[in-house]
């Protein structure tokens, strides 16, 4: 290993460390609180894996207090698929949880310790956790939607499009209502990598470095018709071409194969504003997201 990478490498372990000492809580016994509009299930698991912390395999859930059938946003948080957290009270968990949805916030494995597919695999198990068990906390196992902010929006459109991650655990995505991606420029990784070489070390890390595995670790790669393809929203910021690019060629993909894509250009936000500022009072990007979810969204 060059000088060059060695000092890349500790820098992403550090800082890697520096996070998960600051920012993503330790593991709790699964916990219900209260208050006059949320009721709030924490660190609930939805899978055991021997040697891996319950944190990364688990998920908290947000409920309005009185009602049923609601339907449910499932958060996968980004951070290059090496960082993040499913977090805790947020502007936009309330802006849901008072449109009377049940939100639900998933972790999953991170790199460097796991690679491609490990990440989409987790959440793929966290999809069908919800879908048997959501009825429980007031959630319609027939409405659930999947929102992903970049790295998050590149996993909840690969599991939606890539059958074979929710048909190995005997489901299909047809339990996926919709997808609302938040400026994710993954749905083609070449060209994110091509375009971000700065961070060529922490695609690296998740996907390693052979170009063929880029390709198949992309969803517009599995865009074809005649698949249970869900609604998708896609959403991109104003301030970064390549996700503008990437975004058109997945939705032009998805439209020439007949499946239904909403395009959203968020101009007044960048790449972590309109994942930050989602649900603050003026936000336009949830108000798109709630009337995506509105049209669509399964009545029975």
């Amino acid at each position: 290993m060059c000088k060059e990478n060695i000092i890349k490498h500790k820098f992403v372990v550090l800082y890697i460390i520096v996070f998960t000492v600051f920012f993503v809580h330790s593991i709790m016994a699964i916990a219900l609180i209260e208050s006059d509009d949320i009721k709030i299930f924490k660190n609930i698991p939805y899978t055991k894996i021997k040697g891996v912390k319950l944190n990364f395999t688990s998920l908290d859930i947000y409920t309005p207090v009185i009602g049923e059938n609601h339907p449910v946003i499932v958060f996968i948080h980004g951070g290059t698929w090496s960082l993040g957290d499913k977090g805790s009270l947020s502007d936009k968990t309330i802006s849901f949880i008072k449109a009377n949805f049940v939100y639900v916030s998933i972790n999953y494995r991170l790199s460097p310790d796991i690679k491609h597919p490990i990440h989409a695999s987790d959440v793929a198990k966290a999809i069908t956790w919800i879908y048997k068990h959501i009825s429980d906390y007031g959630g319609d196992p027939q409405n659930i939607f999947l929102l992903g902010h970049s790295a998050g929006g590149h996993l909840a459109a690969l599991i939606a499009t890539d059958e074979h991650y929710l048909k190995d655990l005997g489901f299909s995505t047809k339990i996926i209502r919709g997808v609302i991606g938040l400026d994710s420029a993954a749905y083609h990784l070449p060209t994110l990598i091509r375009s971000e070489p700065e961070n060529y070390y922490l695609f690296e890390m998740a996907f390693g470095d052979n170009p063929e595995m880029w390709e198949k670790a992309s969803p517009i790669y599995y865009v074809e018709k005649g698949k249970s393809i869900p609604l998708f929203l896609l959403i991109y910021a104003g301030d970064r071409e390549v996700s503008k690019m990437v975004n058109l060629a997945f939705a032009q993909a998805l439209q020439i194969a007949n499946y239904q894509i909403h395009l959203y250009y968020a101009s007044d936000k960048d790449h972590i504003t309109i994942e930050r500022d989602l649900g603050k009072f003026g936000d336009n990007t949830i108000e798109k997201i709630f009337q995506f979810i509105y049209k669509y969204k399964n009545n029975k």
